[in-house]
């Protein structure tokens, strides 16, 4: 059984021993140098809660992952005390990043960090190492002088978290992890907040057998922002459906598609990492090479069906979203397109769609 801290009480206890603590929101930045400064990322998706306060300053068609994270921002929470970094994820967010520090105020500094976009060329790479430099700069002057062997040190780290990561999904892919779909997306979603070295000892003590285990359940592929909610994971338990590879941005998008050397000189490393990552819709990047990487990905897990896990009103993922769902259609892949509110329980309409596909994928698998 796989012992993973609860995240409020870990970040409770982290802050309370002195440690500081920077709010992160969605999705792609450089940890490694946040670690270096000794500051622990925690990641701001989905926070459990009611929308008391936010609804206020939101429009009503802004995606629920802006909404719950602006609502954790205005309660105020005494662990983030190093400050919030918005990446440059979507408009929705950007736009966030400009009410905190302009409009709302925090006690905290905000951060930004600009990611590229579009078509990546050797202008973009240096762009990339461009700002990397930018964000040291402006992070020494809340937290001193960088030391660059405490960010030699945070590359190797994160370079034997992402190897391991890489790991145990390729063996997830080939029926040689013996987790369920719930017990899975828990250790991935524990590297948002725990500390990198207990990260690590999470990853490694996670046996990956030499033979394949016996696996008779439909295979699915999950493409999306989040994974399904814990409600849903477990009712896919329930089902026998194995979730067997993901096309996630809290997932395998902000892992690299091959494992690196590893790191010599810290900012070459970040930047070769940064474009070794896989398409993602929020990097506004070509939607051919997308869907080559689904379909690959499709092929190496043996997915037989895919699930689209849409977090509502999520611009960028609904740009890519109808053409991939065609794309895949015509090639013979039965999809299944779910929105989510990041709220428990499951509708019995919910319920009756994931059984159809359930159904259908076993027809075939007999057929």
């Amino acid at each position: 059984m796989m012992n993973i801290p609860n995240r409020k009480e870990y970040l409770q206890q982290q802050s309370q021993s002195g440690q500081q603590i920077m709010g992160v929101l969605p999705a792609l930045y450089p940890r490694e140098m946040l670690w270096a400064f000794d500051i622990l990322p925690a990641e701001i998706w989905d926070p459990p809660g009611d929308i008391l306060h936010a609804n206020a300053h939101l429009q009503a068609t802004i995606c629920p992952v802006v909404k719950r994270s602006l609502e954790f921002i205005l309660k105020e929470p005494d662990i983030i005390n190093a400050g919030y970094l918005f990446p440059h994820t979507c408009d929705s967010l950007q736009n966030l990043a400009t009410q905190v520090k302009d409009l709302i105020g925090v006690p905290v500094p905000v951060y930004s960090f600009y990611n590229p976009k579009g078509e990546f060329n050797r202008t973009t790479r240096q762009y990339y190492t461009d700002i990397l430099g930018d964000f040291q700069t402006i992070l020494e002057q809340q937290h001193g002088s960088l030391d660059r062997k405490k960010l030699s040190t945070a590359c190797k780290l994160g370079h034997k978290i992402d190897s391991r990561r890489l790991e145990l999904q390729n063996a997830r892919m080939t029926d040689r992890l013996p987790l369920s779909n719930s017990e899975y997306f828990q250790l991935i979603r524990a590297g948002e907040y725990l500390q990198p070295e207990d990260y690590l000892k999470l990853l490694d003590a996670i046996s990956i057998p030499d033979e394949p285990i016996p696996n008779d359940k439909a295979r699915i592929m999950v493409s999306g922002i989040l994974p399904p909610h814990p409600d849903m994971l477990e009712y896919f338990d329930d089902l026998h459906l194995s979730l067997v590879a993901d096309d996630l941005l809290a997932g395998s998008r902000r892992i690299p598609r091959i494992k690196l050397d590893p790191p010599q000189d810290p900012m070459e490393y970040l930047t070769e990492r940064f474009f070794l990552l896989p398409p993602c819709s929020t990097k506004a990047g070509s939607l051919d090479e997308r869907f080559r990487y689904l379909n690959k990905r499709i092929g190496n897990s043996q997915a037989q069906g895919v699930l689209f896990n849409i977090v509502k009103f999520c611009e960028p993922e609904l740009f890519d979203h109808h053409l991939m769902v065609k794309a895949l259609k015509d090639t013979g892949i039965p999809v299944l397109s779910m929105d989510t509110e990041l709220q428990g329980g499951l509708s019995g309409q919910d319920k009756t769609r994931i059984e159809a596909l359930g159904e259908l994928l076993r027809d075939r698998m007999v057929s």
